[in-house]
């Protein structure tokens, strides 16, 4: 009887940077924590980091690794999502930077984990802002052959869960988080459709920058109609591109203002305020 491995091959690229670690994200039997990491050292330091890699499968599973860049790309509508260039093709990549120290190639028990440790190394040219890099981290049975696999197309199809790590690394007292809005759109709600907020942000800075906020209506009364939160961004150094909020709520016909915020995080030391009237009509 042929044994079928059936699994699905897939990229997982994390989209949220942030100072603590969170829980761990697993898929088909392999678990890694954290799953994003943000280094921060004065000009020229080294810094080590690791990462639990965890065999959550039935079989042994051996570890490997790829490091990539990560870039935003745009949608046909605009909006950004992340994507993988390879190591080295973006300004703020760190990715040849990255080398792992412990942990390539060990095969991990069911049931068991390991300690994969790695070192980010800036060259000496580097004198300032922030660099990202994924370190992806594969896992395939330990038995598995790519060799035996291509002799024997057809009969067996082998997955290997691929989780991505993003590794941000920060200069500090040299990141400059800054950014503007070129251009804001309203789109009141109808029948059919909610309330839209259609906001084109550029990132001026020199670091990524993890866009928040909130945004608040008020009346012509002066009376607070509705607020909620900004559905987040997130972008590199001379990203620009569009991000979408929607609100479901219901507003009677009449004027009113919308102002809204938005945080330039991590660490939000800049905002971006504005202010702006719109109409709801009365129904025809």
């Amino acid at each position: 009887m042929i044994k079928k491995l059936v699994c699905l091959s897939l990229s997982l690229l994390m989209i949220t940077f942030l100072t603590v670690e969170l829980p761990a994200y697993a898929t088909m039997g392999l678990e890694i924590s954290p799953s994003r990491i943000r280094i921060k050292k004065q000009l020229g330091e080294s810094a080590k980091g690791q990462v639990e890699v965890r065999n959550r499968s039935s079989y042994p599973i051996k570890v490997t690794t790829d490091i990539t860049d990560t870039v935003n790309k745009k949608t046909k509508d605009g909006l950004l999502i992340r994507d993988e260039y390879p190591a080295g093709m973006t300004p703020y990549s760190c990715a040849k930077w990255i080398q792992v120290l412990k942990g390539e190639g060990t095969v991990i028990p069911p049931g068991k984990s390991m300690i994969m440790e790695f070192v980010v190394s800036p060259p000496p040219q580097i004198k300032e802002g922030g660099f990202a890099a994924y370190l992806f981290i594969k896992g395939a049975p330990a038995d598995y052959s790519e060799n035996q696999q291509s002799e024997k197309a057809g009969v067996q199809v082998v997955t290997i869960p691929r989780l991505g790590m993003s590794v941000i690394y920060e200069i500090e007292g040299t990141v400059k988080r800054t950014g503007e809005l070129a251009s804001l759109e309203i789109k009141p709600p109808t029948k059919t459709t909610p309330f839209v907020l259609r906001y084109n942000f550029k990132n001026t800075g020199n670091a990524d920058i993890d866009l928040t906020g909130s945004f608040h209506i008020i009346d012509s009364k002066g009376n607070l109609a509705a607020k909620n939160t900004i559905k987040g961004m997130k972008t590199f150094p001379g990203d620009q591109g569009f991000g979408e909020t929607e609100w479901k709520g219901d507003l009677a016909p009449g004027h009113y203002s919308i102002l809204l915020t938005f945080e330039l995080g991590p660490d939000a030391t800049e905002s971006v305020v504005k202010e702006l009237p719109f109409d709801i009509p009365a129904a025809s």
